[in-house]
């Protein structure tokens, strides 16, 4: 099972979003509904993010979706209550493979948009599940270990997935984000359609 670390020795989920685009400038990164999103935009609001919203167990499916249509750096930040609910399509992005895809999984295990209440992501080891789809996977609980396993993931031959725990909870402060279906479409995809 996928151990989490006691709630101080989790990662600041704020601070892993924004290693992510340190890490990779011009990656297309698309965040699940809640969570995910709002840390993403506190910590790098740009237009090359996607935030997902009304979408949950979505998110990697986008991705890879995303990361078969573009030859950029593609990264999911995943939810643990979100991967949950599609969990199989691991197995389908082991068999797309693409280059270019990083699956992140903000593992908080609850369902942080909902309440907080406790997902089973405490009875499931993501990159356990990942490896047995044939994956490259890792699992890390700081935001150096994120950073370097991240790193890591770039250089590989095909998909990864990353099981960061993170702690729980919303970023004190995140701009508005403007879930406005048609401009959250238009301004992510005119980053990569001239």
């Amino acid at each position: 099972m996928g151990a989490t670390p006691p709630p101080s020795e989790r990662a600041d989920q704020t601070a892993c979003s924004a290693a992510v685009v340190e890490e990779t400038p011009d990656a297309a990164v698309v965040a699940n509904l809640g969570g995910a999103a709002y840390h993403l935009a506190a910590a790098a609001e740009r237009p090359r993010n996607f935030y997902l919203t009304g979408a949950m167990g979505c998110t990697t499916p986008l991705g890879l979706g995303l990361a078969l249509a573009v030859e950029e750096p593609v990264t999911v930040l995943e939810g643990d209550g979100s991967l949950l609910m599609s969990l199989g399509c691991l197995s389908t992005v082991a068999d797309a493979a693409p280059a270019n895809l990083t699956v992140v999984v903000m593992n908080n295990a609850t369902y942080g948009t909902t309440g907080g209440q406790t997902s089973n992501a405490v009875l499931v080891d993501f990159a356990a599940v990942a490896a047995d789809c044939g994956l490259a996977s890792a699992t890390v609980s700081t935001v150096e270990g994120l950073r370097a396993a991240y790193s890591e993931a770039q250089d590989e031959d095909g998909p990864v997935v990353i099981d960061c725990k993170v702690k729980s909870g919303m970023p004190a402060e995140h701009p508005p984000i403007d879930y406005a279906h048609a401009y959250a479409k238009h301004r992510f995809r005119s980053e990569f359609v001239e």
